[in-house]
C-alpha cells in the first residue's frame, strides 16, 4: 500500500480564516487531508484565533515563536524547528508569508528536506528592507516557488532573479456551491436604505492603503453628478493597524455624497451584499489574485478592476470584465456609467467570468493541481503515517 505524501505547511501567523492567503491555506489543509495527504501546520507565531480554531483544521498544529529577531530565543527556536522537521521527515515543506519564506525554507534545508516550496501571493508588498535580499538568498534552497497569478510569477522572476521554470502558477480556489441560486436580499437593501430601483456598486475590501478605497469614493462622486439612481457599498473595516475609515468617511462628506456611500463594516458573509450588487469594483494596487474579484465573478457580478498586480489574470478587459488604470477615478467612473447603461455587456461579462471560474478556479480544480504538483515532487520517496491531531503544540 502506498504511504501518504506528508506535507508540512509553514506560515508566519494564522490569525483569521477570512484573509486571502489564510483562507486558501485552510482550504488546502482540509481539502488535501481529505484526499489522503498527511498534512501538518507550523506557525511562527501563536495567536488566540489559532488556539481557538486549531481543532477545525483537522491536522497537527505546532508553533515555534520565530519573529523577534533581536531575541536570542528566536535563533534557538529556528534550530528547534529544523530538528522538528528532521524528526518528522515531511516529503514537502511549503512556506507562506515573508518570514516563513526565509526562515522556514532555511530550516527545512537544515533539516535535509528534499522538496522545499515557497509561495508568492501578492505583488511584492513585502519587498521592503532586508526581506528581498534575504528571500533571494533563501531561494537557492527552494525547489520550487508557487505564485497565484502570472503577473506575480513575472514579478518573482524579475525582482528575485530566479529562473522562470522554478516558478509555477497555481490559481486560488473558490467554493462555487455557495453562490448557487443566489437571490437578491431585498431585506438587506431596505436595511441599508437603498431606494427601490437604484443600482448598487460595491467594493469588498478591508481598509488598507494598498486597497485604494479613495479612488472608489472619488469615482462615486463623478457618477452621482451624472445620475442619481446609484448607491455605493464599501464592505470592510480598518485592518492591519490602519485607521482609514474616518478619513474615507470625511472624503464622502467633502464630496457631498455621504448619504449615498454605505460603510457596512467587516462582514464574515459577503454573499448577501453581492446578491444586491450590480457592479463589483476592485481598486487595489498589487493584489496577487483577489479573492474578492473571484467572488464577484462566481456570484454573477460584472467587474471593473484596476490594471494592477494579478487583476488582469482574472479580468480580461472586454471579455470577463473591464480594467481601468490604477487611481484613475475618472476612467473608473466612465466605465461604470457605460456598464450601467449596457445590460448586454454586463450579461456577457457575467457569462464569461462564471465560465472561467468554473473551469480554472474551483476549489476542486485548485486541490487537484496541488495534488498533482506535490505527488510529482514526492514521487521518488513517499513516506510517513497518517494522523489527525489538531492540538496546538507550543515550542
Amino acid at each position: 500500500m502506498n504511504k501518504p505524501v506528508k506535507i508540512a505547511y509553514i506560515i508566519d501567523v494564522l490569525d483569521t480564516a477570512q484573509a486571502g492567503t489564510e483562507n486558501q491555506l485552510i482550504k488546502m489543509l482540509n481539502g488535501l487531508g481529505a484526499r489522503g495527504f498527511e498534512v501538518s501546520l507550523i506557525c511562527l507565531r501563536n495567536h488566540p484565533w489559532l488556539t481557538a480554531n486549531a481543532p477545525s483544521l483537522h491536522c497537527r498544529v505546532s508553533v515555534f515563536e520565530i519573529h523577534r529577531f533581536k531575541s536570542p530565543a528566536t535563533y534557538l527556536n529556528i534550530l528547534k524547528l529544523a530538528a522538528f522537521l528532521r524528526a518528522q521527515k515531511p516529503d514537502v515543506v511549503h512556506t507562506f508569508f515573508p518570514v516563513a519564506n526565509v526562515v522556514g525554507v532555511a530550516a527545512a534545508w537544515m533539516a535535509g528536506i528534499r522538496n522545499i516550496v515557497s509561495s508568492r501571493r501578492d505583488y511584492g508588498e513585502w519587498m521592503v528592507g532586508r526581506y528581498l535580499p534575504a528571500t533571494r538568498f533563501a531561494n537557492r534552497f527552494a525547489t520550487k516557488i508557487v505564485a497565484n497569478s502570472h503577473p506575480v510569477k513575472n514579478l518573482t522572476v524579475s525582482a528575485e532573479k530566479v529562473a522562470e521554470d522554478k516558478v509555477k502558477v497555481i490559481y486560488n480556489g473558490i467554493d462555487l456551491s455557495v453562490f448557487a441560486d443566489l437571490v437578491p436580499d431585498q431585506g438587506l437593501r431596505r436595511r441599508l436604505g437603498i431606494p427601490d430601483g437604484n443600482k448598487v456598486v460595491t467594493k469588498v475590501a478591508n481598509f488598507r492603503p494598498m486597497k485604494h478605497q479613495h479612488a472608489f469614493i472619488e469615482a462615486a462622486g463623478v457618477i452621482l453628478k451624472a445620475r442619481q439612481d446609484v448607491d455605493f457599498l464599501l464592505v470592510g473595516a480598518d485592518a492591519g493597524g490602519c485607521h482609514l475609515q474616518a478619513e474615507l468617511e470625511g472624503l464622502t462628506r467633502s464630496l457631498g455624497i455621504a448619504d449615498r456611500v454605505h460603510f457596512t463594516g467587516r462582514q464574515t458573509k459577503v454573499i448577501p451584499y453581492l446578491s444586491i450588487t450590480d457592479i463589483g469594483v476592485n481598486c487595489s494596487e498589487g493584489e496577487g489574485l483577489s479573492n474578492a474579484i473571484m467572488e464577484y465573478m462566481a456570484a454573477g457580478v460584472p467587474c471593473v478592476v484596476s490594471r494592477s498586480g494579478g487583476n488582469p489574470d482574472l479580468v480580461r478587459d472586454g471579455e470577463t470584465g473591464r480594467l481601468f488604470e490604477l487611481d484613475n477615478h475618472e476612467q473608473l467612473a466612465g466605465i461604470i456609467l457605460e456598464m450601467l447603461d449596457d445590460p448586454a455587456a454586463r450579461e456577457k461579462f457575467i457569462a464569461n467570468a462564471q465560465s472561467m471560474v468554473r473551469e480554472e478556479m474551483s476549489i476542486d480544480g485548485m486541490l487537484s493541481r496541488y495534488d498533482k504538483f506535490y505527488r510529482q515532487l514526492a514521487l521518488p520517496g513517499l513516506g510517513g503515517k497518517t494522523g489527525s491531531e489538531s492540538d496546538v503544540r507550543q515550542h
